[in-house]
């Protein structure tokens, strides 16, 4: 429930409650849910924090005819990067989203699942598999995938996982280490239980909200204990020290309500003169000078089917995921030449990574019935009213899937704790009911049909590579995605071992005692011949209902220039092509050992800090200055968090955003960082040296010729101490040569405001989710 100070903020909102988004019934498939979905659908629309009919960022229907950078794709990297460089006041920024707002019901957790198959996700759908999505019509998995401001970030279970730490070391990209890539992931972060997992990993006062949920069933604890009883680690923090075991996992979240990418990045940047959002315009085409290639503009076409253009004086960045960033690339002729000619698109630059190495995470559902309790829906009007009211219950969260756990099955690698399974769970969703009765059975042909749950083993280090490819030159109609999921028989043996696992968790006398825990045995279609639970059957049941997790990435692979399978570099640019990025889980070379949303988040972050310091902004301030003489000047966080300018993410509620970690999670470091840093480097302000075989530390760095550091002493491999003073160029490489012409769909509004001079801060800091950064008062 809104707060007195967020209903009388409401009251002074002449907007109406935003009607994004499909209605709650639709989603539950109307009929016999109509009546009471469509009331509380109306209950949440009406609720304050949740519709923020006043916080909502305003799309623009006049545009610019120019833009300094534009950003594609405002999902959880999109709507970060786009954030981050509109802080930049005298840059001009522009947000191109395909899909609408989210509605107000999607920020409820328990309606996780809703709005998949609606118009807010692509419905995607793989092309026939040969090895795997058997059962399902035309051999095809679904994928979901976000067509909506906030991306995947609005239809995610919102788990907050950043993977383990070899992930990123073994990309072997410099510059992505773990200890490069944890700032930007605590930059980010506003986690409110640091008393639980403290600050040597986490971050307050970003401006993406993390912690658990404020409701969870009984099962989920006893998920834990049952862990415990097969001898298995439980962890409170999958993202600290101990990353792998059973864990109630924290969330992006915050008092009960969902923290998408663009609720967190985008609503508080809403009043900013220079930042432009489009939404329900789909991106097209990339404008390239095929001599030069370089960026020129962007085109894209409206929900309406009219047209428009902008041109770009700087850089475009590509966040669209891992199916529409190769896509687009593909569309503006960058991609395997032979394949574009094909399609007939005219080749600018012939990439021959864009599309390729394409995967994903695996899954299968391993369900169970419960003899102790029948199958009623968790959704009621005590429920609801208990959520309206006070933001709890049932409705705050996911039901058993906050829980989860990273193992190691036997083919773990033995090098080295890097667990190759994920384990997730479903039931307890309070998303649906008929007439909110208290114990409405699901089932009235069936009273007596039992409550089912799911344990899902999911294979995080899927060796099996798929691609993408263009159906034609059409850019509106969908890519080819050929997944090619368990082509190699490694993966589908892990899954087996994970499998082997639920299985044994089904038998603990916590489950099989306190719930009564049995296996539904009926057989996987086409598997009836084999023997029900051995390895052959397994294998068959996984090909046949194969679970695609929606952590799709690698289709527009990182590496370095001369990487001839690269498609960006590890600036995240474009190989060939000037002024052209991509920010999105595409540029992972493997995907991360989890859920993938926090990584993006990242990435996003990553980006925005890459254009900064390339056009001559102080990035080094961002995780703490450093003086004439090397020192840090920073807070004792490692934090500078406000620098008397806007580069330390100030707002009303918190002056820095957190504390560095004094150490990174131990592994396959290579004793590299272990110790506390500032960052005070300007550039990437993350690129470092091996530590020296003394493990010096000091209070201060030490100059080297290579540039200054902020704690400890290093080889001279840092990048210089930039520490930059920007001046405008007189006459900017993009102006030098002609630009094509604007599309005139777009009213050719010039009348760019100058952003105002920066105002007081109010004594009384506004609720989070009310912040107003406008042009002259936003994040520093």
């Amino acid at each position: 429930m809104a707060t007195p100070a967020q209903q009388a903020l409401c009251a002074q909102c002449p907007a109406p409650a935003p009607m994004a988004g499909p209605s709650l019934e639709s989603t539950c498939g109307g009929g016999a849910f109509l009546v009471f979905m469509s009331l509380l659908d109306g209950f949440l629309r009406a609720q304050c924090d949740l519709a923020d009919p006043c916080g909502r960022v305003q799309p623009r229907s006049g545009l610019l005819d120019e833009y300094d950078f534009v950003v594609v794709g405002g999902g959880s990297a999109g709507a970060a990067a786009a954030g981050r460089l509109s802080e930049e006041r005298d840059w001009r920024v522009l947000l191109v989203e395909a899909g609408g707002d989210e509605p107000p019901g999607a920020q409820v957790p328990s309606m996780v699942i809703n709005y998949h198959g609606t118009d807010l996700d692509w419905q995607y759908e793989t092309q026939p598999e040969a090895r795997a999505c058997q059962s399902f019509p035309g051999k095809r998995c679904q994928w979901v995938r976000g067509k909506v401001l906030g991306g995947c970030s609005v239809l995610n279970g919102m788990m907050y996982t950043r993977g383990h730490p070899r992930d990123y070391d073994e990309w072997q990209v410099p510059g992505w280490r773990y200890a490069d890539v944890l700032p930007y992931f605590m930059k980010s972060e506003d986690n409110t239980e640091t008393r639980r997992v403290g600050t040597r990993y986490h971050g307050v006062g970003g401006p993406l909200t993390v912690q658990r949920f404020p409701h969870r069933p009984a099962l989920a604890d006893d998920l834990l204990r049952a862990g415990r009883e097969l001898g298995l680690p439980v962890s409170d923090d999958l993202n600290g020290d101990q990353i792998t075991g059973f864990s109630v996992a924290q969330t992006t979240s915050r008092d009960g309500s969902r923290v998408s990418s663009a609720r967190a990045f985008l609503r508080p940047a809403r009043a900013r003169a220079n930042l432009h959002v489009l939404l329900n315009a789909t991106a097209t085409r990339v404008l390239l000078d095929p001599a030069t290639r370089q960026v020129r503009g962007v085109e894209f076409i409206r929900a309406d089917g009219q047209p428009g253009s902008v041109r770009v004086a700087r850089e475009v960045v590509l966040s669209g995921g891992a199916v529409n960033s190769p896509q687009l690339l593909l569309l503006s002729g960058i991609g395997p030449a032979e394949h574009l000619r094909a399609v007939g698109v005219p080749v600018v630059q012939d990439r021959r990574g864009v599309g390729r190495n394409l995967h994903n995470h695996v899954a299968f559902f391993v369900p169970f019935n419960m003899r102790q309790e029948n199958d009623t829906f968790d959704l009621d009007w005590a429920s609801a009213m208990q959520y309206m009211l006070n933001r709890t219950g049932p409705m705050a969260s996911t039901g058993l899937s906050q829980v989860t756990a990273i193992l190691n099955s036997r083919f773990a690698d033995p090098r080295g704790d890097h667990p190759d399974l994920q384990f997730f769970f479903a039931g307890y969703l309070a998303n649906c009911a008929r007439t909110g009765e208290v114990r409405e059975v699901r089932d009235a042909a069936a009273p007596d049909a039992r409550r089912s749950v799911l344990v899902v083993p999911v294979a995080l280090h899927p060796r099996s590579r798929g691609r993408l490819e263009l159906a034609s030159a059409d850019p509106l109609a969908p890519p080819l995605i050929f997944a090619n999921y368990l082509h190699d028989d490694q993966d589908a043996r892990t899954l087996v071992e994970g499998v082997k696992i639920a299985l044994r968790l089904g038998e603990t006398k916590v489950l099989k005692e306190g719930y009564g825990f049995e296996l539904d045995r009926t057989p996987a279609p086409g598997c009836e011949q084999l023997t029900f639970g051995s390895d052959e059957y397994w294998d068959c049941a996984i090909r046949s209902q194969t679970g695609p997790e929606n952590h799709q990435a690698g289709s527009c692979r990182m590496g370095l220039d001369d990487d001839p399978d690269a498609v960006v570099n590890p600036e995240l640019k474009v190989i060939g092509v000037n002024g052209l990025r991509v920010a999105d889980a595409s540029v992972m070379p493997t995907v991360i050992s989890g859920n993938t949303n926090a990584p993006a988040i990242m990435i996003g972050e990553r980006v925005a800090d890459f254009i900064k310091k390339d056009w001559k902004r102080d990035v080094g301030n961002r995780f703490g200055a450093t003086d004439a003489g090397g020192n840090n000047n920073g807070n004792n966080n490692g934090y500078n968090g406000y620098n008397g300018h806007e580069d330390g993410y100030h707002n009303r509620d918190h002056i820095h955003f957190g504390q560095m970690p004094t150490a990174v999670p131990p592994s396959s470091f290579d004793q590299t960082h272990n110790h506390q840093h500032g960052f005070p480097h300007g550039g990437h302000g993350t690129t470092h040296g091996t530590q020296t075989p003394q493990g010096t530390h000091g209070t201060h760095g030490t100059q080297t010729p290579q540039g200054t550091h902020g704690t400890g002493t290093y080889p001279n491999t840092h990048q210089p101490n930039h520490g930059y003073t920007y001046t405008k160029p007189t006459t900017p490489w993009y102006t030098q040569q002609p630009l094509p012409p604007p599309n005139n769909n777009n009213n050719n509004n010039n009348n760019y405001a100058a952003p105002k001079t920066s105002r007081s801060l109010p004594l009384q800091p506004q609720p989070w989710w009310q912040r107003s950064y406008d042009s002259g008062d936003y994040w520093g």
